[in-house]
Formats: structure tokens, sequence, C-alpha cells
């Protein structure tokens, strides 16, 4: 039996400049990938992993520092009885002058340092691996003449897209993937926990790093034995980042929207990144200013981004009542005529409408 936790795209020091929050949170985000990727080497350490293997992007390699990356093989050194295999991606590639051939790298840490396929050979396992040398990696013939030892089980290591294959990654073809028929093969890349086939995997983003990477993010805990393959979710993230919408529907009820955001949406123990979007229309006599409505949900959640996409509440009895005898009125009672709740011909109503009270101002 064979215990192993997959993991990858750490990002560690990624300047987060892309990022819809305030640049204050930046600093912070790099601190809870740190933490994340510590807790997922002690998770593995705890189930008495055999191995871990990492794919890629573990770093942004135009920030990431020498001290840092000393910091990194400290880390993995304190798991010496875990072997951690590692391919580098196109963040982290293993160039002639990178930080990874200018540290100590510990003896039960073993990278792939080659853009064609390598093989690690183990009692029990084999372990196949391709690195970036560069910032791009482009293979055609990298399966040419593979032939597995079916006396033990085989593991597939990459860094690519096999979702959305992208011409610069390591173009591959999920279909010559399943036909080679590796026991697992572990992917990085994509950011979204995905499962291909049931044995090809993403494990996703270690920690989210923006609200693309909405939901859970963690590492793939698996088990390869004579049954077959069994695979669980380490969920190892310090944060979550959630985006929901909330209706209004002529009034806003603040208290309302606080009780779904302390005990609908958010998780305990996670530091809560929540977009908001505001829907939905609002009786224009009812102020509701979106600062200060941020400002006070801060106290009952990490962050919080509220983007309003209200529209103003038309009272249609009301107009129809004091423009009756007039072109507003004509027009009321002509689109009465229509479904006010197909949102073409809602849209229609509310377009005239502005565009009538516009001209008799």
């Amino acid at each position: 039996m064979i215990k192993f936790i997959h993991s990858s795209d750490f990002h560690l020091a990624s300047s987060f400049e892309s990022s819809s929050f305030p640049s204050k949170y930046a600093q912070e985000r790099r601190i809870d990938i740190w933490l994340s990727v510590e807790e997922m080497i002690k998770k593995a350490s705890e189930v008495k992993a055999d191995f871990i293997f990492l794919t890629g992007d573990l770093f942004n390699e135009e920030y990431f520092t020498l001290g840092q990356m000393q910091r990194l093989m400290n880390l993995f050194s304190y798991s010496n009885d875990i072997k951690i295999i590692i391919t580098t991606g196109n963040h982290d590639p293993i160039r002639m002058n990178s930080l990874w051939n200018q540290v100590l790298v510990p003896e039960n840490v073993y990278i792939f340092k080659n853009e064609y396929l390598e093989k690690l050979e183990f009692e029990d396992i084999d372990i196949y691996g391709v690195s970036y040398r560069d910032s791009f990696l482009v293979n055609n013939k990298l399966f040419d003449n593979v032939e597995l030892n079916r006396s033990k089980h085989n593991i597939l290591m990459m860094h690519t897209d096999i979702i959305n294959p992208n011409i610069n990654y390591l173009p591959t073809s999920l279909d010559i993937i399943k036909s080679l028929n590796f026991d697992y093969v572990a992917l990085g890349h994509i950011h979204k926990p995905t499962i291909t086939n049931d044995n090809i995997v993403y494990p996703g983003s270690i920690e989210p790093l923006s609200f693309k990477e909405q939901g859970y993010h963690g590492a793939v805990e698996g088990v390869l034995d004579d049954d077959g393959l069994k695979l669980g979710y380490l969920d190892v993230s310090n944060s979550i980042f959630i985006e929901k919408d909330y209706i209004i529907e002529e009034k806003f009820n603040f208290y309302d929207l606080k009780d779904k955001i302390e005990n609908e949406w958010t998780v305990k123990n996670k530091k809560n990144f929540l977009r908001l979007n505001l829907k939905g229309s609002m009786n224009g006599e009812y102020e509701l200013d979106i600062d200060i409505l941020e400002e006070e949900l801060k106290k009952y959640i990490h962050y919080i981004e509220i983007i309003d996409n209200l529209e103003e509440y038309i009272d249609i009895d009301k107009l129809y009542e004091l423009n009756e005898n007039n072109v507003i009125g004509v027009f009321i009672r002509e689109m009465r005529k229509k479904d006010l709740n197909n949102p073409v011909n809602k849209k229609a109503f509310k377009l005239g409408i502005k565009a009538l009270m516009n001209k008799g101002e």
C-alpha cells in the first residue's frame, strides 16, 4: 500500500496585482499561502504519507527570494521520512540560474529537471515526470516509447492544461494520457480542484488566490493498493472566496442581509472573502449608501466587496394615477397589455418611462 498527498500551484510570493481586493491584503494573503503549505506538510506527516507529489508553480520566480527558497527547503526537510517529488511549472521553471539550483536540496526531495519524460524508480512504484526549464514548454514526443512496468504502481506528474489545451503550456491530449493507463496522473496548472477519468487529478491551488477560485481548496490525499485507487481531499486553506447574489424587492433589510452573511454564506474558522452582488430594485425614497454598507458589514466578515446592480423601483399604480391623462399614462396602459415580468418587456418599460419623464422636465 502506498499513501500519498498531491498538491500544486502554491504561488508563493504572488504579487496579487490583478486581485480586486486592496493591496493592503496582499501581504496577509502571501502569509496565508505559507500557512497552508505548512499545514499540508503537517497533515502528510500525520497520515504517514509515503510520498508528496508537487506539480509545479510552487512559487512565482520574479518575486521569490533566495531566503524564501531556503525556507521552503527547510520545511521539506522536516518531513524527511516522506519522499517529496517535484515537477516545475511555467511560474517556477528550473532554469540554469534559477533558485532551484542555488540551495541545498534535502535528501528526501527529488526534482525532475528536464523537458523530456524521466522516471524515478522506487521499490513498489515508478514515478514519471517532466519539468519546465523556461516559461513555456512544448514537447510533442513526450510519450514516445513509454513502457510501464505493470508489476509496480505507475504515477505520471505534469504541469499542463488538458481542459483547455494551451499551445505554450505542455499541450497534451487527454485521450493519450488515458491510453497509457497510469495508476494516477498528478497534474498542476488549473487552480480549480478537478478529477477526470477517476484518476487524472488537478488538486487546485492550495490556497485560493482570487474570486475566480471559489470554494474549498487544499490537497488530494490518495491510497494505492491491490484494490486500486482511493482518493480524499484535505482542506488546508486558511481562506475561502464566496460570491453571492442578494435580491432586494423595493425595500432593503439590513438585518436579513447580516443574518445571511453570518449564518448561511460564510464558513466558520476561515477568512471569508465575500463578493456581494446587489440585484433587484429599490424604491428611490430609500437611500442606500454602498460605502457605508460595506463598512458596517466588515464587522461580520473578513472582507467584503459590494457590486451595485440595483435598479430604481417604479410604483406603476402610483405613477399611472399621477399621469392617467397624459402620454405617460397612455404608455403605461399599452405596456400593461404585455407581460412585464418578461425581461425584454420590463427593460423596454423602464427605458420608456425614463425617456418620457426626462422629456417632461
